[in-house]
């Protein structure tokens, strides 16, 4: 006899439904920017294709395989709705861009939506983490879903740098666009690794040596991060070196100014992140060694 059903949980239908409103919302007006716009729509597809999914699974009472699954997917949605909320006023509500009465209404009802969408995840992610001295999977600890957070803004700065043809400008430049590209494999590899179930992602069940890699890898990620944040910079926005230090006059909404400098902070809250990872995996680290 099939498990009967139970009543979804009110946070995930928040989440779904906020998630899809505000797909629908940006959506109706039948037109958006190709690049950063088609990013948006999808992260909020995205997310609501995933929540759906977690709610249908809760909804027949089969939990998920792993505890970090969906604390994971959190994670990554309310980075995705967060960089959405940001990226699509930007592009959609500023100037000529942002057009005048019903389509500009909907553009801003979608942007409030993704906030709340946003804040949805958040809460369960700060609800279901693993608290101090907690038994848990390594992804659900605060280590673990820094990961994610690592993962998702190296993706997020390979994308706008690529779109902004970091490829074809000077060396410093692409020596960025590399460390993203390295950043994001590598943040793939290891959180996908986590969600496979690899021993080593348990911080009671992995070798020292093992430790000492992710701790060698959050090190690494806080050289590369300070490198990238000061030769981004330097490039974009330093006269001498070729940049421009202000904004054009008459740049539209879309320009590439504004997005060097989303790519300069968000450069920089990797490096904030990869110091608080090194910070928290030095402290396990030295206290089990």
């Amino acid at each position: 006899m099939p498990a009967p059903c139970r009543p979804p949980s009110l946070l995930r239908c928040v989440q779904a439904l906020s998630a899809l409103l505000a797909l629908a919302l940006a959506a109706a007006p039948g037109y958006w920017n190709p690049g950063e716009g088609d990013g948006c729509l999808s992260a909020w597809a995205l997310s609501f294709v995933f929540t759906t999914l977690l709610l249908l699974n809760d909804a027949f009472r089969r939990p998920p395989p792993r505890r970090d699954l969906p604390l994971a997917l959190a994670c990554a949605a309310a980075m995705a709705c967060a960089t959405a909320t940001i990226l699509w006023p930007l592009g959609h509500l500023r100037g000529h861009e942002g057009s005048y009465g019903r389509p500009r209404a909907l553009r801003a009802a979608a942007t409030a939506a993704s906030a709340i969408a946003t804040l949805a995840y958040a809460a369960e992610v700060a609800r279901d983490r693993a608290r101090p001295g907690e038994a848990a999977p390594y992804l659900a600890t605060p280590s673990g879903l820094l990961k994610v957070a690592e993962a998702f803004l190296a993706l997020l700065l390979l994308g706008l740098s690529a779109e902004l043809h970091a490829a074809s400008g000077p060396a410093a430049l692409r020596w960025c666009l590399g460390i993203f590209c390295v950043s994001f494999v590598l943040g793939v590899l290891l959180v996908g690794g986590c969600l496979l179930g690899w021993g080593w992602c348990g911080w009671m069940r992995d070798p020292e040596g093992l430790r000492w890699g992710l701790g060698i890898y959050a090190g690494l990620g806080v050289v590369a991060y300070g490198a990238t944040t000061v030769l981004w910079s330097l490039y974009s926005f330093s006269d001498d070196m070729g940049g421009q230090s202000r904004r054009p006059y008459g740049c539209p909404a879309t320009c590439p100014w504004d997005r060097k400098v989303l790519v300069a902070v968000l450069s920089g809250l990797n490096l904030v992140a990869f110091g608080v990872d090194l910070g928290q995996t030095g402290r396990l680290v030295l206290l089990r060694a």
